[in-house]
C-alpha cells in the first residue's frame, strides 16, 4: 500500500510535470510565431520607410536643379543685359579728355 502511494505521487508529479512542459513549450511557440510577425511588420515598416526617403530625396533633387537652372538662366539675363547697357560714366569720362 505504502509502495502504491509513492507510485502515485510520482505519477502525478510526472503528469504535473509534463503538463508544465505542454504549457512552456506552448508559450515558446506563441512567442516565436510572435517575434516572426513582429520581424516581418518591422521589415515592411523599414522598406516602406527607405521607399519615401528615396522619393522624397528624389523630389529634393529635381528641386535643387530646378532652382540651380533658374539661378544660372537670371545670371545669364544679368550678365546680358549688363553687356548691352554702355558704361555712362566711362563713356563721359572720354568725351571729357
Amino acid at each position: 500500500m505504502e509502495r502504491s502511494a509513492r507510485m502515485l505521487k510520482q505519477l502525478e508529479r510526472l503528469e504535473a510535470d509534463l503538463h508544465q512542459g505542454t504549457a512552456e513549450t506552448g508559450t515558446y511557440s506563441e512567442l516565436v510565431e510572435r517575434h516572426t510577425r513582429t520581424e516581418q511588420i518591422a521589415c515592411q515598416v523599414t522598406n516602406d520607410h527607405v521607399l519615401e526617403i528615396s522619393r522624397l530625396a528624389a523630389i529634393q533633387e529635381s528641386r535643387m536643379a530646378s532652382k540651380q537652372e533658374h539661378r544660372e538662366g537670371r545670371a545669364r539675363k544679368r550678365k546680358v543685359v549688363a553687356m548691352a547697357r554702355a558704361r555712362p560714366s566711362r563713356a563721359l569720362a572720354r568725351q571729357a579728355n
